[in-house]
């Protein structure tokens, strides 16, 4: 009979929250410190100034948006299409993906902001094709795609080595430790398939043969490296 626990109702809220703002937060910061680096360059080359509330607080809007569409479109099956692929494919889908849906949601957002000003849906389409500002718009959609594909490249090679090994190369081991570590799980691993190859299943489990008990060593080094 199962008698595992059920979570109360608040509970599982709770934790579905926090799971939600955790795949939420990344994409947002990134975004965030990536269109304000953008507009602070464009007000230091273009308006001979450093910092405008107006550009600040529209980069950040954006980047919120942003992060919700990546949330969104990430539970979507289709966007996986290319999981298993030579990494470029992968990497080019999504960037692409990501982008024309931040092309429409931007784009439906500026004509739901016409349309609140506007009186008729004549009116709508002449504020579009004439006051719309178009090389302003497109001008920040390449860099939403190059954003993007920054994005997507970091998140396909953190999930390729393994969640949170870029991470810990970046932040605390040392290149040449990593290297040789990496080198070391490599050989671990080639030494387990081989042992599981050419050992009959019950001289490798039993930690009395010299077979299981240097398999049963390996694996103890592969678990202290993890740790």
């Amino acid at each position: 009979m199962n008698t595992a626990p059920v979570a109360s109702l608040p509970k599982r809220f709770f934790q579905w929250w926090v799971g939600l703002f955790r795949h939420l937060l990344p994409p947002t910061c990134y975004f965030f410190v990536a269109f304000n680096l953008i507009v602070l360059m464009t007000n230091l080359l273009a308006r001979d100034y450093w910092f405008n509330l107006s550009s600040f607080l529209l980069a950040s809007t954006m980047a919120l948006i942003v992060g919700k569409v990546v949330l969104v479109v990430d539970k979507v099956r289709i966007i996986d299409k290319f999981r298993g692929a030579p990494l470029i494919q992968p990497i080019l889908y999504k960037t692409v993906f990501y982008s024309l849906v931040v092309l429409v949601v931007r784009f439906l957002e500026e004509v739901l902001d016409v349309a609140f000003k506007a009186h008729s849906l004549g009116q709508i389409v002449e504020m579009v094709l004439v006051d719309f500002t178009w090389h302003r718009f497109i001008a920040v959609q390449v860099w939403i795609f190059v954003c993007f594909l920054l994005y997507v490249t970091a998140s396909e090679l953190n999930a390729l080595v393994g969640d949170g090994q870029l991470r810990r190369l970046f932040f605390h081991h040392r290149s040449s430790e990593y290297r040789l570590t990496r080198r070391q799980h490599i050989r671990a691993l080639t030494e387990i398939s081989r042992l599981a190859r050419d050992t009959p299943r019950d001289r490798l489990l039993d930690p009395t043969t010299p077979q299981g008990s240097r398999l049963a060593e390996l694996i103890d080094r592969l678990r202290r490296r993890n740790a």
